[in-house]
């Protein structure tokens, strides 16, 4: 007697290095989205203050890093075949998705480090390097700049709240293995 799997009850994971760069990533925007609430308990020009746009900046870079590197990985190594699960329409609305993400994950802290060179500051990642502002000062599009980074920011955070969403539905109402395949193997 021979025991077959129905398809939508494979699993198949990502690779480790993509499963751990996603949760890496997952990290990396919370704290980089968090920490920019605690500034408000600081004064302004405080060690404190300075210590959360250092977070902020250096952890954004972080982020960009991973990004670079999922994308790499994804392009050199093994990548499971979509799950059997979906359904087109639904696996071309996750590819979306998806783009979007990273477009956002790319974006996002680009428009940051444009903003800080444009308020006349340095970037510094984690202290371990800095570059210096190439461009002059200019407040008034700073400002402007501000505004698109929160947008994109905020843009961020709700798509991956709503691609949470998707595989927790996919998971607990569903039962698929949309899930499993992003998580640790048991």
């Amino acid at each position: 007697m021979s025991l077959s799997v129905a398809p939508t009850t494979l699993t198949h994971h990502y690779p480790l290095s993509l499963r751990a760069l996603h949760w890496l990533t997952v990290v990396a925007i919370l704290i980089v989205y968090g920490v920019t609430y605690t500034e408000p308990l600081f004064e302004r020009g405080s060690l404190g203050r300075t210590l959360v746009w250092w977070t902020h900046i250096s952890v954004g870079l972080l982020v960009l890093a991973f990004v670079v590197l999922r994308v790499v990985f994804r392009a050199v190594g093994p990548v499971p075949p979509p799950s059997a699960a979906l359904s087109r329409p639904v696996h071309l609305a996750s590819v979306a998705v998806h783009v979007l993400l990273y477009a956002l994950l790319v974006v996002t802290p680009l428009v940051g480090i444009y903003l800080a060179f444009l308020r006349g500051n340095e970037v510094s990642f984690f202290s371990l390097f800095t570059i210096a502002s190439p461009i002059p000062v200019d407040r008034t599009a700073a400002r402007q700049v501000q505004e698109i980074h929160e947008w994109l920011a905020n843009g961020l955070v709700l798509l991956a709240l709503v691609h949470a969403l998707a595989a927790f539905a996919h998971h607990f109402l569903l039962k698929d293995d949309v899930l499993r395949r992003m998580l640790p193997r048991h």
